[in-house]
């Protein structure tokens, strides 16, 4: 499968350069141009910032991709591993540098922010069911430790950025269908008139799914309206809703039921009706003004409801009612003071967020709500006070910063039949962040950093606790990580972009995710006394030839336990499950003058443990993906019919690992070699 891979890639290379000879890269040099980013809360350009970072462009973003999952942007980020596209209830699992391989579903232990404002809530609990890739323009990844920058679960750091309102009135609409009744409706609309912008976009998405019970029905509404006061002084309000009555899930299995039928769902989850309903709606306020050019400042607000309904394959405790509200703000002073000789940039800021979960388990009584057996509040609030300063000096800069965050964790329980199990729990925590960076070459610069990371049990982890009984599991205590790293990175002309970073990583008591026979389905944590990661990451892109951009990117990790017991022997020297040893990718671009383009991308993921003994062994694979199409401009009109073929050489993989379930239930098949076909119509700008 790898060489069928490594041959599709290499016919195509002459292909893509010999066709035509008037050739157009203007839809592709946003992978080359240094760019001014944002994720460090102190912007500066990503070349020469002394800590690793990934850019993606809204090419790779929307061009016409499924718009499924964040996971198909971020093939090309080094050191970010995204598994579980297809499972729409346990939702996509990101991991950088191995944080967040322990969610049971969702991301945990990274930062997601959209827009400037958290995704994440205050415990490090992220879904992305709300995240409309139809409006996003860029994303920036922190690759590394960042609670001296975000606090509280910043293992790395993911910002979304969507597009801004337009100059001009436009109006687009897209059309897509595909494999497993997949089927896509995107309306969009968006303007600038004087002081007033406005950019909307709605979206509704369904499928059946590759899987028996793996189906799923959502629809998203995102609003983004800007006034502006003055040059100086703006508005931004955002609002985003979703709707999802239907996200089933099929659950893991064994490697006998793969072989047997890889579309087959678990036994369990389809006596209990295994899947979730999910709405939520967001509204965030942001205001910006810059009071001189030595001076800015910018506070925000914003309140996130969620309800979610749960159904998981065991009886008692089975079903959970989950209501969700989160508050949150802060707001930023921002000092510049540029000379000929010395530019000085300081930030100070404060985060304050609250989140209150009030939690409802039933018994599972195949699928209908049958008794309660927990009922408890629980709730996360924070404040976090950090200061940053950027000094650039000739051909040095340095980044320094230190962060304060006070956490208050609380569990009411109203359960009390079995006893009360109300308790609290308080947590602080100093994070430093300290970076340099040498411009040798305009072309090149070396660079080191240390940061730090700090990561509670979110509250979903406090609150399943391996007793039975309610309230927060005090066994788990907080995760701890120190990253040192050295590297170099540049970028030359619009004609190459590259960047290498080396890393290792001191852990204190890891999360790590575990099951009980007792509870078959239900994911529980536990803490290993101490951890070490090791790792490399590249990525380059080139111009070959006008119009036609190849992207490589390589990871090397090697994740151990350095001590860790438990009941079942000293795991000492194990690798750490769920994160392969190799990543790589390939991918080549290519755009004509005429609108037809075409973009290859191969990916290899390496041999991963999928458990903490290491007595089980997920295969490593090869995927490859094709998208085809060809915009056509006509008088105010821009018509682009697209093709996308997926796992274009029926490669048989696992898209997700379920670490350390019970009964050799790793496995979660992904799907076969898969289509999708779309029209995207635009009128105006």
């Amino acid at each position: 499968m790898k060489t069928n891979s490594l041959f599709f890639i290499i016919t195509l290379f002459p292909v893509f350069t010999l066709v035509g000879q008037d050739n157009s890269d203007s839809l592709w040099v946003e992978q080359l141009n240094t760019v001014e980013i944002s994720a460090p809360r102190i912007d500066g350009e990503d070349t020469r910032l002394p800590i690793a970072l990934s850019v993606i462009g809204q090419t790779q973003i929307q061009k016409a991709q499924a718009q499924l999952s964040l996971q198909e942007s971020l093939p090309f980020v080094p050191g970010l591993f995204a598994i579980n596209p297809d499972n729409f209830a346990q939702d996509l699992r990101v991991s950088i540098r191995g944080f967040g391989a322990r969610a049971a579903f969702g991301i945990r232990g990274i930062k997601i922010l959209v827009d400037g404002l958290p995704e994440t809530t205050p415990d490090g609990q992220s879904q992305l069911d709300n995240l409309d890739l139809g409006v996003v323009k860029q994303i920036e990844v922190i690759r590394g430790p960042s609670s001296g920058l975000y606090g509280n679960a910043s293992g790395g750091v993911i910002q979304v950025n969507t597009e801004d309102p337009s100059s001009n009135f436009f109006a687009e609409t897209r059309l897509l269908a595909g494999s497993y009744g997949l089927q896509q409706y995107q309306l969009k609309a968006g303007q600038q008139v004087g002081k007033f912008g406005y950019l909307i976009h709605g979206a509704h998405t369904s499928m059946d799914g590759y899987r028996e019970n793996s189906g799923v029905k959502n629809t998203l509404l995102n609003g983004k309206f800007n006034l502006d006061l003055s040059e100086a002084s703006k508005f931004r309000l955002i609002l985003n809703h979703v709707n999802s009555p239907q996200a089933d899930d099929p659950g893991g299995i064994n490697q006998e039921a793969v072989n047997e039928d890889r579309r087959q769902a678990r036994d369990r989850n389809l006596q209990f009706k295994s899947g979730e309903e999910v709405q939520q709606s967001k509204v965030g306020l942001v205001y910006e003004g810059i009071f001189s050019s030595k001076h800015q400042l910018q506070a925000r607000l914003f309140y996130l409801s969620r309800d979610f309904n749960n159904r998981l394959p065991f009886g008692f405790g089975g079903i959970v009612d989950l209501s969700r509200s989160y508050l949150g703000g802060g707001f930023t002073y921002q000092f510049s003071n540029n000379s000929e000789k010395l530019a000085h940039k300081l930030k100070i800021g404060l985060d304050w967020d609250d989140q209150t979960d009030d939690r409802l388990r039933f018994v599972n009584l195949d699928g209908e709500q049958g008794d309660k057996t927990l009922d408890q509040e629980e709730s996360f609030s924070n404040i976090g006070l950090y200061v940053l300063q950027d000094f650039e000096w000739k051909n040095f800069m340095i980044k320094l910063g230190l962060r304060y965050d006070a956490a208050k964790l609380q569990s009411a329980d109203r359960f009390i039949s079995n006893g009360d199990d109300s308790g609290e729990i308080n947590l602080n925590n100093f994070n430093p962040i300290f970076g340099l960076s040498f411009q040798i070459h305009p072309a090149f610069n070396v660079y080191g950093n240390f940061s730090s990371s700090f990561e509670t049990p979110t509250l979903t982890e406090l609150s399943n606790n391996p007793n039975g009984q309610g309230g927060f599991n005090d066994q788990l205590n907080p995760q701890k990580a120190n990253n040192f790293e050295i590297g170099f990175k540049g970028s030359s002309g619009k004609r190459v972009k590259y960047g290498l970073a080396v890393f290792y990583i001191d852990i204190d008591q890891e999360l790590i995710p575990f099951e009980l026979e007792d509870f078959p389905g239900r994911t529980f944590y536990r803490n290993a006394g101490s951890s070490s990661r090791k790792g490399l990451e590249f990525e380059g892109s080139v111009l070959l030839s006008s119009g036609l951009i190849a992207q490589l990117s390589y990871t090397y990790s090697d994740f151990q336990y350095e001590d860790f017991a438990t009941e079942n022997g000293n795991l000492n020297g194990n690798q750490t499950p769920g994160i392969p040893k190799q990543m790589a990718s390939l991918g080549l671009n290519y755009l004509h003058s005429s609108g037809f383009f075409a973009i290859a991308q191969s990916r290899l993921i390496g041999e991963l443990f999928t458990n903490d003994a290491n007595t089980v062994m997920d295969s490593g694979y090869v995927l490859t993906n094709l998208r085809l199409g060809h915009s056509f401009g006509f008088s105010n009109w821009t018509l682009e019919p697209f093709l996308g073929i997926n796992n274009i050489f029926d490669t048989r993989f696992n898209s997700n690992i379920r670490i350390n379930a019970f009964g050799g239930r790793y496995f979660e098949p992904g799907a076969e070699r898969n289509i999708y076909l779309g029209v995207k119509a635009r009128f105006g700008d």
